[in-house]
C-alpha cells in the first residue's frame, strides 16, 4: 500500500511538472523570439484558425505541420524543446541518484500527459462532435476549457501577442502567473493589425 502511495505521488508530481513545461513552452511559441519555432504554431493561430474566424470550422482538424518536419501531427517547434528538457531532467535526475522505476514514472507520465493536453485534446478543440462534448461526466469541463481556449485564440495585446489562456485542459498555471482570462474582452483590432505586422513572414495557406 506504500508503495502504491509512492507511485501515485510520483505520478501526480510529474504530471504538475508536464503542465508546468506545457504552459512554459507554449509561451515562448507565442512570443516570436525564435522563429523557427514560432513559425507553425503561429500559422496555426494567425492563418488557420485566426482571431476573426470560427474556432471549430469543420469535422476535421487543419493541420499547420502539413510541409513541415514533424511526428504525426507534433512540429518540431515541440518536439525540439520537448526533447531538451527531457535531457536536462534526465540528468537532474540521474545527479540525484533517482531509481530507474521513478524514472520510468517520470518520462512516461511526462511524455503521455503532454501528448494528451497539448496535443490530442488541443487539436480537439477545433472541431466538432468531438466526444467529450456529450459525455455526462466530462462535458462541463470540455466546453469551459474549450471557451477558454477560444479566449486564447481571440485575444491581443497592443504589441500583437496573444498572451492570455495558455494551459488546454487545466489552467492553474495560469491563475499563477497571472495569464487567465475566464471572459473574453472588446476585440482589440489595434493588437490584430500589430499581430499581422509581427507576423507577417507566415506563408499563405494553400487553397483547398
Amino acid at each position: 500500500m506504500h508503495e502504491m502511495t509512492h507511485i501515485a505521488i510520483w505520478v501526480v508530481a510529474s504530471g504538475m511538472v508536464a503542465e508546468l513545461l506545457g504552459y512554459l513552452l507554449h509561451r515562448l511559441l507565442h512570443n516570436g523570439w525564435i522563429r523557427w519555432l514560432s513559425a507553425s504554431h503561429m500559422k496555426h493561430h494567425m492563418l488557420l484558425y485566426g482571431p476573426l474566424q470560427k474556432q471549430r470550422p469543420s469535422e476535421d482538424y487543419i493541420d499547420a505541420t502539413v510541409d513541415r518536419l514533424a511526428i504525426g501531427n507534433i512540429g518540431v517547434e515541440w518536439l525540439a524543446p520537448t526533447a531538451a528538457l527531457l535531457v536536462i531532467a534526465g540528468a537532474i535526475l540521474w545527479a540525484f541518484k533517482v531509481t530507474f522505476l521513478h524514472q520510468v514514472i517520470f518520462f512516461a507520465t511526462v511524455v503521455g500527459w503532454s501528448f494528451v493536453m497539448f496535443s490530442y485534446l488541443h487539436d480537439r478543440m477545433h472541431i466538432k462532435n468531438f466526444w467529450m462534448e456529450r459525455n455526462p461526466l466530462l462535458k462541463a469541463w470540455f466546453r469551459r476549457s474549450r471557451r477558454l481556449h477560444d479566449i486564447h485564440h481571440r485575444m491581443l495585446n497592443d504589441g500583437g501577442l496573444m498572451d492570455r489562456n495558455f494551459g488546454i485542459g487545466f489552467f492553474l498555471f495560469d491563475r499563477l502567473f497571472g495569464t487567465l482570462s475566464p471572459q473574453q474582452e472588446s476585440f482589440n483590432q489595434y493588437g490584430y493589425a500589430a499581430a499581422k505586422e509581427r507576423f507577417r513572414y507566415l506563408e499563405t495557406p494553400r487553397a483547398g
